[in-house]
């Protein structure tokens, strides 16, 4: 009985894995809040099928709340769903919705979840991005905070910004390595 309840524990931790198939988009992304703290993610996730289709995602984020000295990590599922920019039909508009509850994987002891809207060329490249946690969103004048891309052109790069969130033995590390190595 131990040995069962021991594993509906550790589902309960892994279950968001099975939501990808499989890691076929990873970006690096940061923004500083309104309290001058600097926060870092990467989302991994599925390539997107077409327009106003929802795919599963993860986000990791790593932040410090002393200047650098310590960094807390947590986790959170996502979905992802791309749609043409309304303002100008050569864009897309990224909107990743963060779950309702984030994983806490190091140092962190209570997180609320983000949401982003990230705008991109229809060649992919990034033109600008907005950060809101979901007390921010409940709020009737929402405060978005400006998000940039983290530059990660080569596999050297990719694995690096890879190894600040997740360490040999998470889960999706191996997925995420294998993803890197396309771009050596």
């Amino acid at each position: 009985m131990k040995t069962f309840f021991s594993f509906l524990f550790f589902l309960s931790f892994t279950v968001f894995q099975s939501q990808l198939k499989k890691v076929e988009v990873v970006d690096f992304y940061n923004w500083t809040a309104n309290d001058g703290v600097h926060y870092q993610f990467i989302m991994a996730g599925e390539e997107p099928t077409g327009l106003n289709v929802e795919q599963p995602a993860v986000i990791r984020v790593r932040y410090s709340m002393d200047g650098g000295v310590s960094y807390k990590i947590v986790e959170y599922d996502a979905t992802l769903r791309f749609m043409t920019d309304k303002n100008n039909s050569e864009n897309l508009v990224a909107y990743l919705n963060g779950g309702e509850t984030a994983r806490f994987i190091e140092k962190a002891t209570g997180y609320v979840p983000d949401n982003f809207i990230l705008y991109y060329t229809k060649t992919g490249s990034f033109l600008k991005g907005f950060q809101a946690d979901h007390t921010a969103m409940a709020e009737s004048e929402v405060e978005y905070a400006k998000v940039f891309i983290t530059p990660s052109a080569t596999g050297d790069q990719i694995r690096n910004l890879i190894r600040l969130y997740y360490k040999s033995t998470d889960p999706l590390y191996r997925d995420l390595m294998v993803y890197a190595a396309q771009f050596d």
